[in-house]
């Protein structure tokens, strides 16, 4: 059976603050193994979620352009085409005939307008600033939703690779236990033993059997879990490469998160588009001056003279005088929202710090976790040999092998799972610091 050398056991105790190995599953190094970034590709590519997401900020790149399109120039054209009788209770006779000239007659007319707006108390600029804010919080939602998608792959395709260890560990130690069972019989046979040993080792196997179908169907479990966020069934999954670097110190991991924590950036763009919210508001109560160009054309087809024409331009000026304290009440409720917004904001700030502060100190727990399962594990594979020759030479007996073939399971599995709580943790503090996903994200 394979030993740890004593070179691992003496690093296994002095691990850098924040180093999380790579995973100690068997690397079986085969073609065609799925990667965790190509897992990673496939289920950003196929969300729903994100595809949801990605129609937000789509929306918000429309609302950005539509803000920026009232400032610009607006051209409309209008036109008619239709017949009326006219009737005139008096008229003028003239050498030409009677005027007004009355009975049916057919008419059109058509026209042009240009409107550029000049100032509107800065409530188009407000808009247009309002909307891009909008995006850079739809971009940060969408980041956010990204960074969820990848954590989620990273604890599936975790969740996949362990219950496979799982159910190797608990396939050799059934198949160690098949080995007990014949030896203790064997020792029965021969008078050495008695039937306790027998029956002892017997129902350690059944146990054993019982644990590795259990174990199976957790290996399936996961794979159903993998598809469903993937998108596709896990096939050969490669060892996942090691974790990104961590911040150096708790300090610049909480500096860290307050420029990049997705929550808090999106917090900050909406704080400032409720803030250009005022701004609208109280352009409502200040004038609007626009320059207004407009000409056209009558045509009344049954006498040619009455052809008018006209071309224009003018200066519109608009002042609103009272509107019943409703432009007020909305400037009132602006500063409301901007308020509301700016205590989001502060409250976010503080989960963020939390967050990446728990992240932190999870990461060094479980640092300090993988170190001790690996002294865990030398030493009980070290006690379950010494007890297998102890065995040999009538110092101990089956249950004591068993026991230890136990411990050393459990101490397998124990290692497995800090390993895996290690990596997920140091992904967990990634994600709160605003970094994950910048190694595994297609770009």
């Amino acid at each position: 059976m394979k030993r740890f050398p004593l070179l691992r056991l003496a690093a296994a105790l002095a691990i850098p603050a924040l180093a999380i190995p790579a995973l100690a599953f068997p690397a079986m190094a085969q073609p065609n193994r799925d990667t965790l970034a190509e897992a990673v590709s496939s289920a950003i590519a196929n969300n729903p979620t994100l595809m949801a997401e990605r129609s937000a900020r789509g929306i918000a790149d429309e609302t950005l352009e539509q803000a920026r399109a009232a400032m610009r120039p607006q051209i409309g054209f209008n036109g008619s085409v239709g017949s009326q009788d006219l009737e005139f209770g008096r008229t003028v006779n003239t050498p030409a005939g009677n005027f007004p000239l009355g009975g049916w007659q057919d008419r059109a007319t058509a026209g042009l307008e240009a409107r550029q707006t000049l100032y509107a108390g800065g409530g188009l600029a407000a808009q247009r600033d309002q909307a891009m804010a909008g995006v850079d919080a739809a971009s940060a939602e969408l980041r956010q939703a990204e960074q969820t998608v990848i954590l989620s792959v990273v604890e599936v395709f975790l969740d996949v690779r362990r219950a496979e260890q799982e159910v190797a560990f608990r396939q050799t130690n059934l198949e160690s236990l098949d080995q007990q069972v014949r030896a203790a019989s064997d020792r029965f046979d021969a008078g050495d033993v008695t039937r306790t040993d027998v029956a002892q080792a017997e129902a350690r196997r059944a146990a054993a059997r019982s644990d590795l179908a259990a174990s199976r169907s957790r290996l399936e479990d996961a794979r159903a879990t993998y598809e469903q966020i993937v998108g596709r069934a896990p096939v050969q999954l490669a060892a996942p490469p090691p974790a990104p670097p961590l911040p150096a110190t708790l300090e610049q991991a909480i500096s860290t998160s307050k420029g990049l924590n997705s929550r808090l950036v999106a917090a900050r763009a909406r704080e400032i588009a409720a803030e250009q919210g005022i701004d609208i508001a109280k352009a409502g109560l200040r004038p609007r001056l626009a320059i207004v160009g407009n000409g056209g054309l009558q045509e009344t087809y049954q006498d040619r003279t009455f052809r008018d024409t006209n071309l224009g331009v003018f200066a519109e000026l608009s002042i609103p005088l009272y509107q019943g304290g409703l432009l007020s009440s909305r400037t009132r409720s602006a500063r409301l929202e901007s308020d509301r917004a700016r205590y989001g904001r502060m409250a976010i700030e503080r989960e963020v710090t939390a967050e990446v502060t728990s992240a932190w100190h999870a990461v060094i727990a479980t640092r300090e976790a993988i170190a001790a399962s690996e002294v865990r594990v030398a030493s009980a594979e070290l006690a379950l040999e010494g007890a297998r020759q102890e065995l040999l030479v009538g110092t101990r007996i089956t249950l004591d092998v068993l026991d230890q073939e136990r411990e050393f399971l459990e101490a397998q599995l124990g290692l497995v799972d800090a390993e895996r709580a290690a990596y997920l943790a140091a992904h967990n503090l990634l994600r709160a610091t605003g970094q994950l996903g910048m190694n595994l994200i297609p770009q």
